[in-house]
């Protein structure tokens, strides 16, 4: 284990050297498989144990389901600092035990994180923030913008996921979701189950009342013909067709990144991300639509998911079956529930507003 204090590099042990310990737990620094997709890397943000009473129970109770349901042998990347770590090591080390489970992981410090990503946060923060903190926890809430930069550069595929979420499912199945995602999409992400965004875009909202931005996924009436999103462009798979398809069908509630699948090698390969993630591109955006969020990367992935839709992979909800219901009694409650809505058999609760997940 590293010394209390010592500094690393976030990408293993101090040496570079395994640390054994239990029999089927390994800290390692990571290693890519190379072209091997049977590489199951789940990123999670573990920092300010002491400041937050209830995050020590939550990644116990994700490290207990996820390890109940796996089918495989995972690698966990924690995000964390020197307050945090030797907690999530133990509870890692706990929970693996009680599963007679194989897994490895690695941990990451997040002031290395936050260097790594610093232009994105300068750029997004002011756009993406409703109150300015310390500048680390600014980058926490956008560090999957830039996950690329952070992990090894021949990691293919990751995914990161919040604390506060309960797994039904063998997180298999969700790595699975990557087979199903079209050649030029480089995220996947679940829709926003409350009308957050219906809020946050009310002035664009009345100035364009045929609008699908802010509606719930489950429209009660079809939009008409000339709602459709913007037409994709050379780097998206969806053309103008499906876009105008598949919006009859749904709205576009916004997404949600308690759960986002990340495609790292299309990610780095993409020159129009690397376009969109530019402060100009961002502004622009935030103005198109009188956007002011306060959910970090979560309002970055909804505007870029409607502007330019051919990018992200619609994870269906159940993979992200959202709980908070802050919104219903915050001037809501007529419309709540068409927003709140999810089909089908849940896979992953999300606790979000620290609600509680079922079990």
């Amino acid at each position: 284990k590293p010394h209390e204090g010592k500094h690393r590099n976030g990408t293993g042990s101090e040496n570079g050297t395994s640390d054994v310990l239990a029999s089927k737990l390994k800290r390692v620094k990571y290693v890519s498989k190379g072209t091997n997709d049977t590489e199951y890397n789940i990123f999670l943000i573990y920092t300010k144990e002491a400041q937050n009473l209830i995050l020590h129970s939550q990644l116990e109770l994700f490290l207990r389901s996820l390890l109940k349901y796996s089918t495989i042998e995972l690698h966990l990347h924690i995000i964390t600092d020197e307050q945090s770590e030797r907690s999530a090591e133990e509870l890692i080390k706990q929970q693996i035990e009680r599963f007679h489970r194989t897994a490895f992981y690695t941990l990451y410090d997040v002031r290395d994180c936050a260097e790594k990503i610093s232009d994105i946060v300068h750029g997004m923060m002011p756009l993406f923030n409703y109150r300015s903190g310390s500048y680390y926890s600014d980058a926490l809430f956008l560090l999957s913008l830039g996950l690329h930069r952070i992990v090894d550069r021949n990691m293919r595929r990751a995914i990161l996921i919040d604390c506060d979420v309960v797994f039904r499912a063998s997180v298999k199945e969700l790595f699975d979701q990557f087979d199903l995602f079209a050649p030029d999409q480089l995220f996947g992400l679940a829709p926003e189950l409350t009308p957050v965004y219906r809020h946050v875009l009310s002035r664009y909202r009345m100035n364009n009342p045929q609008t699908i931005f802010g509606s719930p996924y489950y429209m009660e009436k079809l939009p008409e013909q000339s709602d459709v999103l913007p037409a994709a462009t050379n780097e998206q798979s969806l053309s103008k067709k499906t876009a105008v398809s598949e919006n009859r069908r749904h709205g576009y509630p916004g997404l949600n990144s308690g759960v986002v699948m990340l495609h790292l090698d299309r990610i780095r390969r993409s020159r129009l991300y690397e376009e969109i993630i530019k402060e100009s591109t961002v502004k622009n955006m935030a103005e198109k639509y009188s956007f002011q969020g306060h959910l970090g990367d979560q309002d970055f992935y909804t505007l870029m998911g409607f502007e330019f839709p051919g990018l992200i992979y619609r994870l269906d909800c159940v993979w992200n079956r959202q709980l908070c219901t802050w919104w219903r009694e915050h001037g809501y409650s007529d419309i709540f529930d068409r927003y709140f809505h999810c089909e089908g058999t849940v896979k992953i609760y999300h606790g979000n507003c620290n609600t509680r997940a079922p079990e």
